[in-house]
Order: structure tokens, then C-alpha cells, then sequence
């Protein structure tokens, strides 16, 4: 962490070494009028004070006052601003990091923990560069000048006052280290308490239609009491740190005190060099009374980099992102290729084969849970590859760069991801710079034009953070018509004409024929209607191809295809 900080530090040196510069004025201003005191008080009680003197006196300590105001305002200002940055430029790095990961990644942190390493754990960080270093430049710097001068005028008075000091320093590190331990709790609290409002959030419908809200409430009420349980704890820790320094602070006075009457007595010391001594060890009391807001904002700051850090080291487990630089999909071939997800005991595809070559509409259908979006999520790479080859254009996918894969496909999952944005927004999401044709000629593509002049704003209307004031076919063909506005070489429907109706259904794929004509479509649907204009279609079950041809071929072969076709037949092309 302390390396981070550092490093932090180097790159804006230039604004540190103002910190630095008027800190030190700001600590050496602060000696003044404790030595101006220190000279009044000798001069009352030797009755050698002067008009003259007491006026500059007072214009010495009004100088000292302002240049103390004004290096203050400095330093602390660019600290924190400091600080400010600082937090930005962690949440970007992170940033970076989530939109570049692919999903394994993702499986390995829930989504409340996650939110927590952006939010909370950020936030801790810039506790620790903006008030953690601010206590050791300031504490340090205090200690730099007033110990020194303290010695100058008794180091034996000195020594004695500042005994309790450091008996109060022993205390305040054993008190501090139960608390690391509560610190890592109450983290984990927090993160377990943010994945609660997430879930509930997106679950909200289901949590209303199933009378759950007393129930979820009570899980939360429970996890915020365990919370502020956890906080109580660490707060009863630090309650023990006043009463300690109130009382180590009344026993340095004695011991100065005490000791001062004697070398006064024995002329060794004036008045006002006592005094001086009582001032400046009250003026230690608080730098040293900051360390333990130090171990707190370390402890903190410590559990919450170790957080970011396993976020930012974390992998996804993809294979090394290849050179190649994808110009066009030619062709995609797989030759007896598996693959097993990292969670699972058994392949989720076995020995697949297909050869899918430009202007091709595949067809892939099998009962649920068979394998198919498994299988197309093979072209998205979102996993590391699986057994056997698969291959684009001859070359093997690895080959390629993954992000120039991606350029070139559409992809409309089963699960449709909507931002809370107008309807125009979120289709032009599916490419850069759209103009209003663009997206007036993807709406019609998807078959929303006649939705679309019910909506109150038309293109502007906000559809609410995941698409929550639409139906679920609505949310669908926004989907399909930010697909189909990227005009990708291949465009892959994940089982994403499941919420319309067979008219609109037949909409949508008569006008993927005329628009797409001469381009690669994958079409995933459980109605085979939406398929039987494929050139092939593939018909899986337990991660296996049982059958396959055009739709006249696997109708003839009276399997699997045949039996699920005549059984929507009978059922009016519903499912």
C-alpha cells in the first residue's frame, strides 16, 4: 500500500513539494507564540515589560497568526484535492479493468462485493492519502520543531513531561490491534450488506409478487444490525483512547509543573520557560492524540488495498489475446470441438462440428439446457478456448485479437441488459455515431415502429434502468435493434424472438432476410418457425449435435426436429 501511495506521490511531486514547503512554515509558525508567551511571561513578572514591546509583541503574534492561516489553507487544500484525484484515478483503474475482463472474471466476485471494492474500499484509500498523510506530515513536522526546542530549554524537564506521552503511545498501538480484525468484519459487512440492495433492486418484481418484502426486509434489518454491531465494536476501541489521553495530559503537567518549581527555585529556569514547557507538550498531545485516527485510517485503508488489489491481480483465466487483427469472417469451423465451463464436472459441448461460411443463416435448436448458447458464446469469446479446433478464415481463433472479433458480431443475448436511458440512446449503443436514420432504420428492422408511437417521447423516452417500465417484447426488439444498427458480419439472436408473437416474429425474420442479405446469422429459438428458412440448423441435446441438415432434411429424417415441429403445428406455432 505505502508503495502505492509513494508512487502516487513521485508522479505529482511538484504538488507535494508545495505540501511540504508550507507545512514546514505552517510548523515553525506554530513555535512563535508559545515563544512570544514564553518572553511576556518573563517580562511581567521581571516588570521589564514596555509599551513598545507589548505593541510588537502583538504585531509579531497577528504576522505569525496570518502566515499560520494562510500555509494551513494551502497545504490542506492541494492534500485533499490531492487525495481527490487520487480516487479517481483508482475507480478508473478498476474501471479499466472490469470492462476488459470477460466473464470468468466476473464469476469470481458478486456483484455487492464488487460495488464495495469500487465505493467503500476507494474511499478508504483516499482517507489514506488525504487525512492519513496529512496526520504524519503533520504530527511529524510538530514533533521536528517543538521537541527540539522543548530540549533547548530543559532536556531534563523535558524527559520528565514527556513520560506519560509515551506510555500514551504503548496504549494507543495495544488498543489498535484488535481492531485490525474488526476492521476486515466490518468490510465484509458492508460488502455482504451492498449485494443485499442489488439483489433486491433487481428482484424487486419478484420480491412484490411473492409477498416477500417482510421477509427481505427482516434479512436486511439483520445484516445492517450485524453492520453497526461490528462499527459499535471498533468504536468502543477508540472510546477507550480519550480518557487515556486527558489523563496521561494532566500527569505530564504535574511532572513539568512540579519539576519546574524546583529549577525555578534553584535558578535554573525562568517563569515563562516553564509555561513555555506546558504549552508545548499540550501542543504534542494532538499530534500524538492523531495517531490513533493514524492506526484506524491505516488499518482501513491497509484491508481496503488488499481489496482493490485482488481486483485489479485478478484474472479471467483467457489464454494470451492474439495479434491478428480481423478484417472480415470468411468462415468459422469447428472440428470436433469440447468444452466444459470452470465450474463444471462434465463437457457442456462435446465433439461439435460445423462449418458456417459467409452469407449463412445457422439455425441452432434442442431442449433446454442442450448447449446452445453455450455453443455461440464459443464466437464471443468470453471463455478460453475449449478441445479440438476452432478455426476463422483456417487460422485458429486464438489467433486473432478478441477485440477485433467482437467488432464484427452482433450479439442479442436471452437476457436482455437495457440502461436506464431513452429508447435512442440504448439502441445507438450498438454504434458509434448513429445517425437518426441509423436508428430509425434499426427500429423498423426490429419490427418497434408501431411501439414506438405509443411511447409518450418517441426515441427520447426513458425506459428506466433495465428496461423496468417495458414488456419484456419491447426490451427484446431494443435489443435486437441495437444488433442490428451495428450492421455486424455476423449477427447472432440468442433465443431473442421468445417474448413476441409469431406475427412479429415473422416480421423480424423477413426483414433479417431482405436487410442481411449476404451476411452470416445465427439464430437460437425454441419455435422453429424462426429457423425454417435457415440454410442449416443444428439440433443439440446434452451438449451434443443429434442432428442436423436443412429444415426439409430434418423433416424428413422424422426426428427430434419433426416431432417438435408437428407439436407446434398443432399448437398455432407456439412453443
Amino acid at each position: 500500500m505505502f508503495k502505492l501511495v509513494f508512487e502516487y506521490v513521485r508522479k505529482n511531486k511538484w504538488v507535494y513539494l508545495l505540501v511540504a514547503i508550507t507545512l514546514l512554515i505552517y510548523d515553525a509558525t506554530l513555535v512563535i507564540p508559545t515563544r512570544v508567551v514564553q518572553g511576556l511571561v518573563d517580562a511581567i513578572s521581571n516588570q521589564t515589560l514596555t509599551e513598545m514591546g507589548l505593541i510588537s509583541t502583538i504585531s509579531l503574534l497577528i504576522l505569525a497568526t496570518l502566515v499560520n492561516y494562510g500555509t494551513a489553507f494551502t497545504w490542506h487544500l492541494k492534500l485533499f484535492q490531492q487525495s481527490i484525484h487520487f480516487k479517481f484515478d483508482m475507480q478508473q483503474r478498476a474501471f479499466h479493468k472490469l470492462v476488459s475482463m470477460r466473464t470468468p472474471f466476473y464469476e469470481k466476485f458478486s456483484s455487492g462485493d464488487m460495488m464495495t471494492r469500487f465505493s467503500t474500499d476507494v474511499e478508504m484509500l483516499q482517507d489514506m492519502v488525504g487525512y492519513g498523510l496529512m496526520i504524519l506530515l503533520y504530527a511529524g513536522g510538530m514533533v521536528a520543531f517543538i521537541i527540539p526546542v522543548m530540549f533547548m530549554i530543559s532536556w531534563q524537564i523535558s524527559l520528565l513531561g514527556m513520560i506519560p506521552i509515551a506510555i500514551m503511545t504503548y496504549g494507543t498501538y495495544k488498543i489498535s490491534q484488535p481492531m485490525e480484525d474488526k476492521i476486515d468484519q466490518a468490510r465484509d459487512a458492508i460488502s455482504e450488506l451492498s449485494n443485499e440492495v442489488l439483489e433486491t433492486v433487481e428482484g424487486i418484481r419478484v420480491i412484490r409478487a411473492y409477498s416477500s418484502k417482510a421477509s427481505q426486509s427482516s434479512r436486511f434489518a439483520k445484516k445492517t444490525k450485524a453492520l453497526s454491531t461490528r462499527w459499535n465494536d471498533i468504536a468502543s476501541y477508540r472510546a477507550l483512547y480519550m480518557p487515556m489521553y486527558s489523563m496521561m495530559l494532566g500527569l505530564s503537567t504535574l511532572l513539568i509543573l512540579a519539576s519546574g518549581a524546583y529549577f525555578i527555585k534553584s535558578g535554573q529556569i525562568s517563569l515563562g520557560q516553564v509555561v513555555a514547557l506546558q504549552l508545548y507538550i499540550v501542543s504534542l498531545v494532538e499530534p500524538f492524540a492523531m495517531l490513533s485516527d493514524f492506526i484506524l485510517v491505516y488499518q482501513t485503508g491497509k484491508t481496503s488495498f488488499g481489496k482493490l488489489q485482488e481486483l485489479i491481480e485478478t484474472g479471467d483465466d483467457m489464454e494470451e489475446d492474439g495479434e491478428i487483427d480481423l478484417q472480415d469472417l470468411d468462415s468459422i469451423k469447428m472440428t470436433d470441438y469440447s468444452f466444459t465451463y470452470p465450474q463444471a464436472l462434465k463437457p457442456n459441448l462435446k465433439k461439435i462440428n460445423l462449418d458456417l461460411r459467409a452469407g449463412q443463416t445457422l439455425g441452432i435448436v434442442g431442449k433446454t439446457g442442450s448447449g446452445k448458447t453455450t455453443l455461440v458464446r464459443q464466437f464471443l469469446r468470453q471463455y478460453p478456448v475449449g478441445s479440438g479446433l476452432f478455426e476463422v478464415n483456417g487460422r485458429a481463433i486464438t489467433d486473432y485479437s478478441r477485440q477485433s472479433v467482437e467488432v464484427l458480431i452482433g450479439y442479442v443475448p436471452q437476457e436482455h441488459i437495457l440502461f436506464s436511458r431513452s429508447v435512442g440512446q440504448n439502441i445507438a449503443m450498438g454504434k458509434r455515431d448513429a445517425a437518426e436514420n441509423d436508428i430509425k432504420q434499426a427500429i423498423d428492422t426490429a419490427a418497434f415502429a408501431d411501439d414506438l408511437e405509443r411511447m409518450t417521447d418517441g426515441t427520447d423516452t426513458t425506459i428506466g434502468e433495465r428496461g423496468v417500465s417495458i414488456s419484456g417484447g419491447q426490451k427484446q426488439r431494443i435489443s435486437i435493434a441495437r444488433a442490428f444498427i451495428r450492421q455486424p458480419q455476423l449477427l447472432i439472436l440468442d433465443d431473442s424472438l421468445s417474448a413476441v408473437d409469431a406475427r412479429t416474429e415473422r416480421s423480424i425474420i423477413q426483414n433479417i432476410q431482405k436487410e442481411r442479405a449476404g451476411k452470416t446469422n445465427i439464430i437460437i429459438s425454441h419455435r422453429l418457425s424462426a429457423v425454417n428458412h435457415a440454410d442449416w440448423v443444428l439440433v443439440l441435446d446434452e451438449g451434443c449435435i443429434i442432428e442436423e441438415g436443412t429444415p426439409n432434411q430434418l423433416l424428413a429424417k422424422e426426428g427430434w426436429y419433426y416431432e417438435q415441429y408437428q407439436r407446434q403445428q398443432a399448437q398455432g406455432g407456439e412453443d
